[in-house]
């Protein structure tokens, strides 16, 4: 199976009318702002902004985040230059959320085209992406990473451009006990314009306990070929998303934008590629419809399993049950609840509760 869509974005206002005096800057911005949020519903779909001074993207001095989320959501502006516009960065977590958020709001999807269609219904402000990253999921596909990395380079295989021309980006690798989990097509200086990243997905969502780790348990494998598009890059695709109409006809742009710039051939017999081919094939689908995953947070289901299989409570009971049998156990219990009445929780405990406990209680209890 093969999946498809926009992991992360970033996204540029510019005020339609310059300010006479650089103090009219900010007055603007706000109001550009003010703006932005009501057509895209930023606050009903992500929940409440509040000002911030830090944690916004490099260069800006002000700014708004989501309040108490686990996701990265940020609106920044700088108070001395215009040029810089108003920046609007949403992560690939907060994207997802959006995308769920909306739906579960209004009854419709939502995809990056219909979302510059709704903001972009103004006269103070224009639009464009500074960014995009588009990813595609090889799930259960026997698509391996290590094995491409190492056929990249052995020179077994080769990259081109959709004209035939050779991609001489730069190959480097995450490598650990010689196996290659990640790896790149591209350098990651700041003003490239292109790069890819080609990774082990499963592992990277085991490993860090990912908003997707239930889903990565059910798949055997799952690959992700990411392609990160700044600068010219992105304002084309930007210009290219105003004449897009359904959710086809993006999967084809995008689709597109990635296999224009990456397609893998075998050396010898120049051809694509399997894994190659079926990028390719995805531009012949017709009817296509995005899939909504669903971003999950499993920190509390990590602490579960802690205390089931790693920190030892159920040898403690297990040898309380065999030593003192039923009435021990149920003893045991009743002295464990009435120290948990006494518990303190610390500031950690607090500021845990007060990030995710909204986002856990639509989520629903994880005691299944």
């Amino acid at each position: 199976m093969l999946d498809f869509q926009v992991d992360e974005f970033t996204l540029v206002l510019q005020s339609t009318k310059r300010p006479n005096y650089i103090e009219e800057w900010e007055c603007m911005a706000i109001n550009i702002i003010e703006e932005f949020v009501r057509l895209s519903n930023i606050e009903a779909v992500l929940g409440r902004l509040k000002e911030a001074t830090h944690s916004l993207p490099q260069g800006y001095s002000s700014g708004f985040v989501c309040e108490d989320a686990p996701y990265y959501f940020a609106i920044a502006y700088h108070t001395d230059f215009v040029q810089m516009g108003i920046c609007i960065k949403f992560s690939a977590h907060a994207w997802m959320e959006y995308r769920k958020q909306y739906e579960s709001l209004y009854a419709s999807s939502i995809q990056i085209h219909q979302f510059f269609a709704n903001i972009n219904n103004n006269t103070l402000y224009t639009s464009r992406l500074s960014r995009l990253d588009i990813a595609i999921d090889f799930i259960n596909e026997k698509v391996n990473v290590n094995t491409i990395y190492n056929q990249l380079s052995k020179k077994n295989q080769i990259v081109k451009t959709a004209t035939g021309r050779r991609n001489h980006s730069i190959l480097s690798a995450i490598t650990k006990n010689n196996i290659t989990s990640t790896f790149y097509l591209g350098s990651k200086g700041k003003n490239i314009k292109a790069l890819l990243r080609v990774y082990d997905k499963k592992k990277e969502q085991l490993e860090t306990m990912g908003i997707r780790y239930e889903e990565a348990l059910q798949y055997d494998t799952w690959v992700r070929f990411e392609a990160v598009f700044k600068g010219t890059y992105a304002h084309d695709l930007s210009d290219e998303l105003e004449s897009v109409n359904n959710d086809t006809e993006l999967k084809d742009l995008l689709v597109a934008a990635l296999t224009d710039r990456y397609q893998f051939y075998y050396a010898k017999s120049d051809r694509l590629t399997t894994y190659s081919k079926k990028m390719l094939d995805l531009l012949n689908q017709k009817n296509f419809m995005f899939s909504c995953p669903s971003p999950r947070n499993n920190l509390l289901e990590q602490s579960q399993r802690h205390i089931l299989n790693g920190s030892g409570l159920f040898p403690y009971l297990y040898k309380v049950w065999r030593i003192w049998g039923d009435e021990g156990l149920k003893r045991c219990l009743e002295f464990l609840y009435a120290e948990f009445e006494n518990y303190e929780p610390n500031d950690d405990v607090i500021a845990w509760l007060k990030k995710y406990s909204v986002l856990y209680t639509k989520q629903g209890c994880p005691f299944k």
